[in-house]
Order: C-alpha cells, then sequence, then structure tokens
C-alpha cells in the first residue's frame, strides 16, 4: 500500500533536479565490444564480453561463438568435478553442498512448471561478465577508478593477501551484495566480482560505467598477487578501454590503503589490433548495444551538503516502530542524514584522490523491520554503496534484536546461533550490535588478524574458507542464488524477513535507540570503513545505543568486541 509522503519527504523531492553526467552512447558501446572482441580473436579465447553503464544498467553483451556458457564459482582451488563429469557442482550438488557456493558451477535453467515468477537469464558466463563490469563500474567514482583486481584485494583473509597474521581485507565480505533478488540495488547477479577481468570506463575523466570479460570457465580471484600474472580476460578488458581509460591520477595503483599501494591492472594498454565489425564477428548478442539511460538519482540538498537522492526511497516515518510508538519520525530521519552528511563532507577521504579531499558516501536509515526511511548519497559517492549502506543498517538492527536467534533457527541457520551462544553472545537483544561488532565474530580467525585461531561463530574455519564460503553471509542468501540460477526469481534475498538484500560484515552502521529499545540504525558506505563508522556514529547523535548495552562492554573468548572505529585526526579542516 503506498503511504502519503510526509512534509520532509516533499521537501526533499523539490529539492531534486535533473544531472546530466556524461554517458556512454550506443556507439561507444559497439565500440568497446569491438576492440575487446578484437583482442580475444588475436588471443584465441573465445569469451562474453559486457558493458555496463555506472549505475549498472547493461548497455551491451556480445557472446563470441564458441565461448563458454558457463563459469565455476571456485575461490579454493582445485574445481570439483560434478556428477554429469563436468567441471563444477551441479545446482543440486551445489544446493546440498556445506561448502558455501564453493565450486559450484554457475549455469543457468529453464523455471520449473511451479515457479510462480519465472527468471529469464543469459547464460551463467554471461552473468559473469556482468557482475565483473559492473563491479568496476559500481567502485570507480571521479576520485578512484578500481577494477575487479583491485575488489579481489580487499576482500580477502589477509590485507594484503598471503600476509600471515594480517587483518582482513577492509571490503571483506562485500561481494555478496547487489544481487538480483534484493529489493535496494538488484543489479549485478553474482553480487561483486573479485575475478580480473573487469575495467572502469571514463569520458573526459568522468566515471561512465565499465567493461567485463568472462571466457576462461573460473569465477575466482587472484589468490597471489605478488606473481605478476596476466590473465588473458583481463588482457581483453584492458584491450576494450581504448579510449575510455581511467585517468592515471586515480587508477588503484595510485591509491593507498594503510600504506599498502592497492593494484589496478597487470598489463598497461596493449598494441591495437585492426577492429572488425561486429556484425561480421560470429556471435549472439545477449543484449543489443545501446544508449545509457537518464540516471535515477536527481540533485538534492540536506544539511547544506549537495548530493543525489532516489526519488523512489522518499524521506518517511517509521513503520516498525510507527512515531506514535516511539518510532523514528520523518524529520528524525532526515536530521539523522543531514548530521551525517555534514560530517562526511569534512572528514578526509581514505581511498580518494586528490589527497585531502572529502568523503563520499552513501547514508541511510532504516527502522527495526528493515524497511529504509530515508537514502542521500553525497556527490560522487560510489555507486556499491547504495545497497550496501542498507546492508549494513539492516545487519546492525538484527543482530541487535531479541529474536535474532530464533530467527536463525527458524530459517534452519540454528548452528550459527547456536555457535554465538557458546561465546557467550545470545542474541536475545541484550547486546547492541555494530557491523563492525557482527563482521568481528564473522572472520576465519578469531581475533582477526591472528592465525591459527578458531573462527568466530558467524564464520567457517580458515582451512574452509574462500570468498564463495565464508560462513552465515553466504549461507543466508544461497537458497535464493540457486533458485535464481534455476530459472525462478525468488522475492528475496534470503528466508529472514528484514534482510532482503541480505547482510554485510565490515563496518559503517550503528542501530538506534529510544529509552533503551531498539527503534532502528544508521548505515554508511562509501568511502573507507573507519570513515563510514565515524559518519554513522554522527548520525546516530541522540539515538546512540546505551552504553551499559553496546558491543564494546562484551566479551567474547577473553576480547572485547569492536563497536566502532575512528580515523585519526579525520576532519579536512
Amino acid at each position: 500500500m503506498l503511504r502519503r509522503p510526509t512534509v520532509a519527504a516533499v521537501l526533499l523531492t523539490i529539492a531534486l533536479s535533473s544531472a546530466a553526467p556524461a554517458a556512454l552512447t550506443s556507439d561507444d558501446v559497439e565500440r568497446i565490444l569491438a576492440r575487446g572482441v578484437a583482442e580475444a580473436r588475436a588471443i584465441g579465447l573465445p569469451v562474453v564480453i559486457v558493458v555496463m553503464d555506472r549505475e549498472g544498467n547493461a548497455l551491451g553483451a556480445f557472446r563470441m561463438a564458441g565461448a563458454r556458457s558457463f563459469t565455476v564459482a571456485t575461490g579454493r582451488p582445485p574445481v570439483p568435478t560434478g556428477a554429469d563429469g563436468r567441471p563444477g557442482l551441479t545446482l543440486e550438488e551445489c544446493v546440498a553442498s556445506a561448502s558455501g557456493l564453493e565450486g559450484c558451477r554457475i549455469e543457468t535453467a529453464p523455471a520449473p512448471p511451479d515457479c510462480k515468477t519465472p527468471a529469464i537469464l543469459p547464460p551463467g558466463s554471461t552473468l559473469a561478465a556482468l557482475s565483473k563490469a559492473g563491479t568496476a563500474a559500481f567502485f570507480s567514482t571521479g576520485g578512484n577508478a578500481f577494477t575487479t583486481r583491485t575488489a579481489g584485494f580487499i576482500v580477502q583473509p589477509h590485507f594484503p593477501p598471503m600476509v600471515r597474521n594480517a587483518p582482513s581485507g577492509p571490503l571483506f565480505g562485500v561481494q555478496f551484495s547487489q544481487l538480483l533478488c534484493g529489493d535496494v540495488n538488484p543489479r549485478l547477479p553474482l553480487g561483486l566480482s573479485a575475478d580480473p577481468g573487469g575495467l572502469p570506463l571514463y569520458q573526459d575523466g568522468e566515471a561512465v560505467g565499465g567493461v567485463g570479460v568472462e571466457g576462461d570457465g573460473r569465477y575466482t580471484a587472484d589468490l597471489d598477487p605478488s606473481d605478476d600474472d596476466v590473465t588473458a580476460e583481463e588482457r581483453i578488458a584492458v584491450a576494450a578501454t581504448r579510449g575510455f581509460e581511467a585517468p592515471a591520477a586515480i587508477r588503484g595503483d595510485q591509491i593507498l590503503v594503510g600504506g599498502l599501494r592497492l593494484p589496478f591492472a597487470n598489463v598497461d594498454q596493449v598494441p591495437p589490433r585492426p577492429v572488425p565489425p561486429l556484425a561480421s564477428v560470429p556471435g549472439v548478442f545477449d543484449a543489443p548495444a545501446r544508449d545509457a539511460p537518464p540516471s535515477r538519482f536527481g540533485r538534492a540538498r540536506l544539511g547544506h551538503v549537495a548530493g543525489t537522492a532516489d526519488p523512489a526511497l522518499p524521506t518517511i516515518d517509521g513503520v516498525d516502530p510507527p512515531p506514535a510508538a516511539g518510532g523514528l519520525t520523518a524529520a528524525e530521519v532526515q536530521r539523522a542524514l543531514a548530521r551525517a552528511a555534514r560530517q562526511a563532507d569534512r572528514t578526509r577521504a581514505a581511498i580518494r584522490r586528490p589527497l585531502g579531499d572529502r568523503a563520499r558516501v552513501n547514508i541511510t536509515v532504516v527502522d527495526r523491520s528493515g524497511k529504509v526511511l530515508g537514502l542521500f548519497r553525497t556527490l560522487d559517492a560510489p555507486m556499491f554503496g547504495v545497497d550496501v549502506c542498507v546492508q549494513k543498517a539492516r545487519t546492525a538492527v538484527f543482530f541487535s534484536e531479541p529474536t535474532a536467534a530464533a530467527r536463525l533457527r527458524a530459517a534452519g541457520l540454528g548452528r550459527f546461533a547456536a555457535a554465538a551462544a557458546r561465546d557467550g553472545v545470545r542474541l536475545d537483544g541484550e547486546i547492541a550490535f555494530s557491523d563492525r561488532a557482527q563482521g568481528f565474530l564473522s572472520r576465519p580467525f578469531f581475533p582477526d588478524g591472528i592465525d591459527g585461531t578458531a573462527p568466530g561463530p558467524f564464520s567457517v574455519p580458515a582451512d574452509r574458507f574462500s570468498i564463495f564460503d565464508d560462513g552465515l553471509e553466504v549461507e543466508l542468501v544461497k537458497p535464493q542464488l540457486a533458485m535464481l540460477l534455476g530459472g525462478c526469481a525468488p522475492a528475496s534475498c534470503t528466508a529472514i524477513p528484514g534482510l532482503a538484500n541480505g547482510i554485510q560484515i565490515f563496518p559503517g552502521s550503528v542501530p538506534l535507540y529510544r529509552r533503551g529499545r531498539l527503534i532502528g540504525a544508521v548505515g554508511v558506505s562509501g568511502d573507507g570503513v573507519d570513515q563510514d563508522d565515524l559518519v554513522a556514529a554522527a548520525g546516530s547523535a541522540g539515538l546512540g545505543a546505551p552504553a551499559r548495552m553496546r558491543a564494546d562492554r562484551v566479551r567474547v573468548r577473553g576480547l572485547r568486541l569492536p563497536y566502532v572505529k575512528f580515523p585519526r585526526r579525520p576532519e579536512t579542516r
């Protein structure tokens, strides 16, 4: 049932105006695809090449004749063989597996006869290429250009990868976001990708999208960044970007996190090849080339901070609980968003150039049911944070609720609640969880960064861990992803109400309370996890968790849990 907009929502809508950024045309898309195809033919690897715009709209997908129709999710080699003798576990074997999505064959099927909402999807290799293109697009802005290789560097259980007794990557777990079963930004079939072969596209220094290539049959990550390997998929993707390259000054390899230089690509621009007309190349369009559509976001101002907003997500009153029962009013939501936006506007960015630039973030407020009550994006915030900021807020709410353990048991995930209870964490509403606190319990080492220790209660043992098998996070969404690949669209990404787009396990959210009662959460994502914590805490002013309930008052295995962590000397002025 549609709800009447509040005064605050109307005021924000009035402030919106159409933004007209640079955008790819269908001719641009065909040139990008053709350049990639030329390199693929020269290498001798038939592939699928996809171009997406900055917001995750597929602008073109070309499948060369002979390209594989499937790929295998593998973050822990070797690739298993399915019961049918082909690489990867079949869909049925994957569903029955106790290893998350590890080793699963990404292959689509027609909808079963009893399906109420059929999902018509392209082949599995195209799904992987879509996620690669979208990852490069979603992570890149006017201040940083990241690739899927960059993404793979920051999601592994050690940062940098392979360095023992180092903490997990700053975006550990981010890959399970943007999923098609979600309700916020359902754009990427396999979530965010860590597999080299996705690069951003730029026009006149402005991020306009991404290109993704899949063809080797393995959907993975670079587990050993020290070997400087060059994959054929990455080489093809680099060739496709000719004329649309990221500015050198903002490439990932010009950005340091914790003193570590991030990777961008292991090959610079390749020599040009004769580019054939696509019509002359044997293959098919899984999606025809088209112009980028207008942005769904319009310009807005909030708290005197310029940004963008989606008119489909106006600022509204809380639903659970409603204002009459102590819940959030639209005015309180707007104040929280404005406080957070002002903090972001004076906080020094972590992953942007030039040095000293302000943080660019996505900010949301949700109520106790996970309902999005408002969402604001500061200018040039990375697109991946739209979905992730909501995941973070919903995660803080869910784990802070009195019914969290019971709801996990009802969803068939009681083993995670039982593991937490053995550590003295009963998930009964007595602890106010930030996403940093919950994520600390979701690492394959506990505490994070100490090798040889047992995993946190929401994770899996280190010898079993892979980017596709990380514990509760992937187990929540696995049945729905399997349903989608099986040709039937699920109603949500999880079986738990309030977690429609899954959970997130890296920092950037805090719960909201009124007189000791949980009423919602603030979630932030975009420009460094410590910056996200700081901005979320600013948004919670006046509605923060009671000190006695905060997770940093709790010890697990003798260790105090974290709650929030702020950057040292955070402000730009």
